[in-house]
């Protein structure tokens, strides 16, 4: 018999007994009902606690289950009044967005999920090493973020096929613009009107300078790795007479000089001195290539400072608070002073124009935790000697700065008012995984 036979034969001749059957069911389900019973009942009770704390009065509904929220959606009597054709109705329906978050905050505010999953994912990681959708578990306690090891191990980005599966890539299925070299000549060709030079900066992936931490083959570290399309990336920008500052090779240089880590173990971004590395040789570049504006050099002074923190990765693996598994790291900063000794600042007046995502903020920003005035502004600022503008923001690197600063000038502030040069900066794993969207500028004014 085969084993499509021997199967279909068992199955056939199983038999299960009413007792068994009622059981099995029963339980499913008392446990399909018991996650939205303990939801109720966790929202009443904090209802009735924010009821009885609350000086305001609180609405007549705050006692209700978040889960009754869904109702809100629904359109009211004044609008479903306004309906007077079938095509009305579609406009006062619920639109997908509404609906996603909706869905999105009721699996958040899970009392059910808060409780299981950060002890389920300690056991995963503590006795099996395994990681979640966004977090890898590699060697000697370091984590790697899963787009990172996409970057590396998925298809070139700019393949035909990969461009084609991409573009409708975006949240709920919306189209995105997945071709960097569209992204990158357009702007170029944008600050080319208005007589601006353009430095294009992209930060390696932890796993492409530290691939040793992440799988055993690479005992003898083969870094900087990189995706098949990174060269036909180069060779075409070049073609256009784009600049691009790639600082792989000084931080796996200088990771191979000192034989310390250039990358937070378990964080997705590089340490103090391998910003430090991207700084000095961006500067270097840019002064070789006479892109330096014309001023006086400032004379910026540095101090140490000693930061610890939890990385980004191991607060995605969603462990309990507290686990043991991962602990804070200490790092020690440089900050930036002005001649004064005043903390540095960018200057809106500044000739040069930094635009940048996480990797640029993760020592300025406090919010992050890696501590202030550290950052990658306040270094190229230093290395420089000049003062710096800077529109840097945490997500999206490959098109939040650019758009932010199309928005001010579309206000009619000319935020590139006195640039010389613009400073692009984004994390490689954008090349794969970000939206490139094509932001035209506004019609510039000269004065």
């Amino acid at each position: 018999m085969t084993r499509e036979e021997e199967a279909e034969r068992a199955l056939k001749r199983t038999a299960i007994t009413p007792a068994i059957s009622w059981t099995l069911c029963l339980g499913f389900l008392l446990t399909i009902l018991a996650t939205p019973c303990a939801q109720h009942m966790a929202d009443i009770a904090k209802g009735m606690a924010a009821r009885r704390s609350a000086v305001p009065s609180l609405p007549a509904d705050s006692l209700l289950p978040q889960c009754y929220d869904v109702f809100r959606l629904l359109p009211s009597m004044e609008r479903m009044g306004a309906v007077h054709a079938p095509q009305d109705i579609l406009r006062i329906l619920p639109s997908v967005e509404e609906i996603r978050d909706y869905e999105n905050t009721l699996e958040e505010r899970s009392v059910v999920s808060a409780w299981l999953l950060p002890r389920m994912q300690y056991g995963l990681t503590a006795l099996l090493g395994a990681g979640n959708e966004q977090a890898y578990c590699g060697r000697d306690g370091w984590l790697t973020y899963r787009p990172d090891v996409d970057y590396l191990t998925g298809p070139g980005f700019l393949d035909p096929s990969s461009l084609r599966k991409r573009a409708g890539s975006g949240e709920g299925g919306a189209p995105i613009q997945p071709d960097p070299v569209k992204a990158i000549v357009r702007f170029h060709k944008e600050l080319s009107a208005r007589g601006i030079a353009l430095v294009v900066v992209p930060v390696p992936a932890k796993p492409m300078i530290h691939p040793e931490k992440l799988s055993i083959r690479y005992e003898t570290p083969q870094a900087p790795l990189q995706n098949p399309s990174y060269q036909k990336l180069l060779d075409t920008l070049a073609d256009a007479g784009i600049l691009v500052y790639d600082p792989s090779q000084d931080i796996a240089g200088e990771a191979s000089r000192t034989g310390r880590a250039q990358y937070l173990e378990t964080d997705t971004h590089w340490t103090p001195e391998a910003m430090e590395t991207a700084a000095a040789g961006l500067s270097r570049y840019i002064r070789r290539r006479g892109l330096l504006p014309s001023g006086s050099a400032i004379a910026y002074k540095r101090r140490s400072a000693q930061v610890d923190n939890l990385g980004d990765v191991a607060v995605m693996l969603k462990l309990p608070a507290e686990q043991s598994l991962y602990q804070r790291q200490r790092v020690e900063i440089t900050q930036v002073r002005t001649p004064a000794g005043a903390s540095w600042q960018p200057q809106k007046d500044a000739p040069i124009l930094l635009l940048g995502d996480s990797f640029s903020n993760i020592y300025s920003l406090p919010e992050m935790g890696w501590g202030n005035s550290g950052g990658f502004a306040e270094h190229i600022s230093a290395a420089l000697e000049r003062s710096l503008d800077c529109i840097v923001l945490n997500a999206g690197g490959s098109y939040a700065a650019r758009q932010r600063l199309t928005q001010e000038l579309a206000r009619g502030e000319e935020r590139l008012a006195g640039k010389r040069l613009v400073i692009w900066e984004f994390a490689m794993r954008d090349l794969l995984g970000g939206d490139w969207k094509l932001l035209p500028f506004p019609a510039h004014r000269p004065s």
